[in-house]
């Protein structure tokens, strides 16, 4: 059963890190997230190393997609989960007012 279509290998816009995982589940029209806990439990299976080298190979070896890129965790743990400078910048200090402050805890409700 094939279609018209054709699907190229390439990496993954919504990528946790260099987007092979979700590139390979998009070629194959999988779930990312399956895709990713098969990868890690073979990684620890193989001892580590194959899997980090057949992943870091992959990501150097595999071409970029042409849709547009949405930031990944590197990407969002890099620029602060993506907040925003304009919100923390225009936030107010809140001030209180009427506040009563004893030193002596002992004295707290004598009157």
């Amino acid at each position: 059963m094939k279609s018209n279509t054709k699907r190229k290998f390439t990496k993954s816009n919504s990528r946790m890190v260099s987007g092979v995982l979700g590139g390979i589940a998009n070629f194959f029209a999988i779930d990312p997230s399956s895709v990713r806990v098969v990868f890690v439990i073979l990684t620890l299976i193989s001892h580590i190393w194959p899997g980090i080298l057949i992943y870091a190979l992959l990501a150097w070896l595999m071409p970029e997609s042409q849709e547009q890129r949405t930031s990944g965790f590197t990407e969002s743990f890099f620029t602060g989960f993506d907040q925003p400078q304009q919100k923390s910048q225009s936030r107010k200090r809140k001030v209180i007012k009427d506040v009563q402050e004893e030193d002596d805890p002992t004295s707290k409700h004598q009157k």
